[in-house]
């Protein structure tokens, strides 16, 4: 599991609340691994617990008290055996909820199939966007401190999203496209039929 590796990695760079992780996750590492609000508390709580993290409580005034995180020597080390232990498989299962209706497909008209891959390819056209934005955010993030090689990292990460997505897009444009070409052939068969 690396939700817990990733809170750690994110407070590597400097303490923070929940609410900044959640941030941060949405910013950055959401394009690879998500996690919702709740799993973070969660995660929070139990890397805590493991003597992973420590928490101090900034009061405000007029507002709720902030619990603001930081991670201990233990967590750094649990971090560091973390990222040398790779699995033995990098290739991490197809979980694709798509994919699956696709596989199905034969028994939905081919025009909402059509509407679907079309949807489809707008979301990864706009996740396109939304990569050449965080491309542009980590040019603009200052070094930080302990971490002067981060931005290298955070673009082979990057690199990878876009590959996924040009890959997707194609992908999806190829199957519109035969979508097409197989209506095209019912609207023959069915003139000729229509013909007879």
């Amino acid at each position: 599991m690396s939700l817990p590796y990733a809170i750690l990695g994110l407070l590597t760079y400097q303490p923070m609340t929940g609410y900044d992780l959640k941030q941060y996750f949405d910013h950055s590492i959401n394009y690879f691994w998500s996690a919702h609000q709740s799993q973070i508390y969660r995660e929070l709580a139990a890397l805590e617990g493991k003597g992973f993290l420590d928490s101090r409580v900034e009061p405000q005034e007029g507002r709720p008290d902030r619990k603001v995180y930081s991670i201990t020597a233990a967590g750094e080390t649990e971090l560091q055996k973390w990222l040398k232990q790779f699995p033995q498989s990098l290739t991490t299962p197809v979980r694709d909820e798509l994919l699956v209706r696709i596989f199905f497909a034969s028994r939905l008209p081919l025009s909402e199939l059509k509407f679907q891959l079309q949807r489809y390819l707008r979301e990864k056209q706009e996740q396109m966007a939304a990569f050449g934005a965080v491309d542009g955010l980590i040019s603009e993030q200052p070094e930080i401190p302990g971490h002067p090689d981060e931005s290298f990292y955070w673009r082979l990460t990057l690199k990878y999203g876009i590959a996924h997505a040009k890959a997707a897009i194609e992908w999806a444009k190829e199957c519109i496209r035969d979508i097409e070409k197989k209506e095209g052939l019912q609207e023959t068969r069915d003139h000729e039929r229509s013909r007879e």
